[in-house]
């Protein structure tokens, strides 16, 4: 995976989205890369640095709106996208040159965020699962996440936010709320 980091390894992308474009999929579909854990993604451990997995999850979601057809319109329109919350399980260590898997997937949106779930996986077993609320925004704020994806599916609807998702936007609203104590 450190091949190259994440600020050299998401503008690459983009220039590859423009030049050859990746395969499309549906805004709903999962889309999977498979990685490997280098000599700079690891900590004193010797297994992958949590940073890392944070890092692969923003390539991970450039990856997904990508393939999605959507990368081109956030370019195009000098979106920012933004995120919001990120909660991750780490399950299973990834060791030095383990392989493993990225599977993203959109799982629902409603009027301000997009919410993704990633998983990576190493011999068909969890390491780690991580959620991620982001939004995109413009000079005159946050864009309504339904008029970006009626750009390429306009006939997809969020499937409903599961309960999981409310009790961390939930508890998330009530740590901001407390002041960030405990």
């Amino acid at each position: 995976m450190s091949y190259f980091t994440s600020f050299v390894r998401i503008p690459a992308l983009a220039l590859r989205q423009h030049l050859r474009p990746l395969p499309r999929m549906g805004v709903l579909d999962a889309d999977v890369l498979r990685m490997r854990v280098g000599p700079n993604d690891i900590d004193l451990n010797l297994h992958m640095n949590n940073a890392r997995y944070l890092s692969a999850m923003d390539y991970g979601r450039m990856h997904l709106l990508a393939r999605a057809g959507l990368l081109e319109h956030i370019l195009r329109s000098r979106w920012q996208p933004l995120v919001g919350a990120v909660w991750v399980t780490y399950r299973r260590s990834l060791p030095l040159f383990a392989r493993f898997t990225l599977t993203s997937r959109l799982v629902c949106w409603d009027a301000r965020w997009f919410y993704m779930e990633q998983t990576f996986t190493a011999r068909e077993e969890v390491a780690a699962v991580g959620w991620v609320k982001g939004a995109l925004r413009d000079a005159q704020g946050t864009i309504d996440p339904r008029a970006v994806l009626a750009r390429v599916a306009p006939e997809v609807a969020s499937p409903p936010l599961p309960e999981q998702f409310l009790t961390w936007n939930e508890l998330t609203r009530e740590k901001l709320q407390a002041g960030g104590g405990i």
